[in-house]
């Protein structure tokens, strides 16, 4: 069964080359395009089966990408949205983190690594592009003041670093030496311990809580 996506793109060279790439993958259905985050709410509200993703450009006329991120998450939080951009900056993915996005891509990603992101993110994952990936964990290791109060292991930050870093579990257990029924054992005591449910907001909680060294 196909994933239902929504694409929000201001630029229309940029939207119909992205439209037209999407278009050959079968694993998702282009069920809605909009070319601002207002026309993007008024069409939402007009479908009565909503997209599972939505791939959100980061600057947008009027309601900027951020905020569009924000209104959606509270009024659908089911949703989940995916930045794409041509930012690399930390201000920028900070803001998309917190504001509710699962993943951010850079726009020069292929479209096999799009449909890849909204795979994964149907399935409750945090992608992000290697580049993005790197400034993420450079940022979130970057500040001295590293919670200390929450009772996380060595092994589950090991474990959490990697999570930030876009790797999924099969790829964990790879780079840690140990297997995939292990890696699925700290990340659910890193979902407990955090109180969240998914990828997403568990690099949401290592961003917003400083929680790696």
């Amino acid at each position: 069964m196909s994933v239902r996506l929504a694409l929000v793109e201001d630029r229309p060279e940029v939207r119909r080359l992205l439209a037209e790439r999407l278009g050959f993958f079968d694993d998702v259905e282009l069920v809605l395009v909009a070319g601002s985050a207002e026309s993007f709410f008024e069409r939402l509200g007009q479908i009565s089966d909503l997209p599972a993703v939505v791939l959100m450009d980061i600057e947008l006329p009027g309601m900027d990408g951020v905020s569009a991120t924000e209104r959606l998450k509270a009024e659908h939080p089911q949703i989940e949205v995916l930045m794409l951009t041509v930012f690399e900056d930390e201000d920028r993915i900070f803001a998309a983190v917190k504001a509710g996005a699962s993943g951010y891509l850079l726009k020069d990603a292929s479209a096999g690594r799009v449909v890849g992101a909204v795979l994964e993110a149907a399935r409750g994952g945090a992608p992000v592009s290697p580049l993005v990936a790197k400034k993420l964990l450079g940022y979130v290791r970057g500040d001295s003041t590293v919670t200390e109060a929450l009772p996380i292991t060595p092994r589950e930050r090991d474990v959490l670093a990697l999570i930030v870093e876009g790797l999924i579990e099969e790829a964990i257990a790879d780079r840690l030496c140990i297997s995939p029924h292990t890696v699925r054992g700290h990340v659910k005591n890193l979902y407990e311990k955090l109180h969240v449910h998914s990828r997403a907001e568990v690099v949401r909680a290592a961003y917003e809580q400083r929680l790696l060294r």
